[in-house]
């Protein structure tokens, strides 16, 4: 059977405003080289999924020269292959407001296409997994809905947002509550579900009809009791990012080899390919236990930091635990620890700035500092 993707870009951005501001979650770096929504469409192109749909909604300018055809994810096709969706379509005049809004908008692509089964999942996270074994598990169950979920980790992990599910014996779906309530419900949704392609139309035809206005509250408790609806574990290293706190706390993790090997070596993650020079150090440079990208120049010290493309670090500057977006400029004998400087950020010579491992220090985009 052939499988499709429908991605939604934009629908927790207001969790993370400051990384938001001017771009959309999918479009978010993470790990030195990557937006989140490359560890998506690598997982789609490993099975074999041919056409993604991108549902847009604000600051999706980034996303687009980031996506591009999806060349670099081999999905640059005649027949299929990326397709961005305006955030409103068919009748609609106005931007959607929910999920089940964005699906109701693209319902004509959907129905155009001719794939059987569709793989529908936001975008605010990070994680790499063998999607189509989720995609076999979904055909073997017979099911019409099958919920993609991880278990609750007991460190602290932000699950505000979250919604879990609690199941059968079976595996099959009997309720979803929310994942902050202590009711022992220990499977965490990730928001990506497997279905068939026609079955999704009709389910949002008829929840429609009926004036159902949410896809979690309405839609997903009127699938639970009218079809078959199942659940698929994954494991393994899952970046939720729901805060700022929870995105630099990731990041941090991804200093660990472990960490890495979990999330890059399991399913081979594509990028935008730039062309750019190799890191260059300088005779004073010292770095330590950090992910540095191509183009970077160091000529003072970074430990345990990520460092995206194009980065430069003066002559005497200290770098600790901190991220540093694409082409950002800090000056000589500055010392910044716990912060994450966004792109194209300007930090002055002789500058000392700092936050805590609870609350990083945040420098906005394009900031001269």
């Amino acid at each position: 059977m052939r499988t499709m993707g429908l991605i939604f870009t934009s629908i927790h951005e207001r969790n993370v405003p400051e990384l938001t501001a001017a771009r959309s979650i999918a479009s978010v770096p993470f790990g030195g080289r990557y937006r989140l929504i490359d560890f998506l469409l690598s997982d789609m192109v490993a099975a074999n999924v041919s056409t993604v749909g991108i549902i847009t909604k604000y600051n999706f300018q980034s996303l687009m020269d980031h996506v591009g055809s999806g060349k670099n994810w081999d999905l640059a096709r005649k027949n299929g292959g990326i397709v961005f969706l305006p955030p409103y379509g068919g009748d609609s005049r106005m931007l959607y407001t929910s999920r089940l809004d964005a699906i109701k908008s693209v319902l004509i692509f959907l129905k155009n296409c001719t794939e059987d089964i569709i793989i529908m999942s936001d975008c605010d996270f990070a994680c790499a997994f063998n999607m189509s074994k989720a995609v076999d598990y979904f055909v073997e169950k017979n099911s019409d809905i099958t919920v993609i979920y991880r278990e609750k980790v007991p460190d602290g992990d932000e699950i505000k947002h979250r919604n879990a599910i609690v199941t059968d014996k079976n595996m099959n779906v009997v309720d979803i509550v929310p994942a902050q309530q202590n009711n022992g419900a220990n499977k965490l949704m990730t928001n990506m579900l497997i279905m068939r392609r026609d079955f999704l139309i009709k389910l949002i035809e008829r929840c429609a009809a009926v004036g159902m206005k949410s896809f979690s509250r309405d839609v997903l408790p009127f699938a639970i009791r009218e079809y078959r609806v199942s659940a698929y574990g994954i494991d393994g290293f899952f970046a939720s990012i729901e805060s700022l706190q929870a995105y630099f706390r990731y990041s941090m993790q991804l200093t660990d080899k472990t960490v890495r090997d979990s999330l890059f070596k399991s399913v081979e993650v594509y990028t935008k390919v730039r062309d750019s020079v190799p890191c260059r150090m300088g005779d004073g440079a010292h770095v330590n236990n950090s992910i540095v990208a191509d183009g970077c120049v160091i000529e003072g010290t970074v430990e345990n930091s990520i460092l995206f493309r194009g980065v430069k670090i003066g002559k005497g500057a200290v770098i600790k635990n901190s991220v540093i977006f694409q082409d950002a400029d800090i000056g000589e004998r500055c010392k910044l620890g716990y912060c994450i400087a966004d792109k194209k950020t300007v930090i002055k010579p002789g500058k000392n700035l700092s936050g805590c491992e609870t609350l990083p220090y945040f420098i906005p985009k394009d900031t001269v500092l």
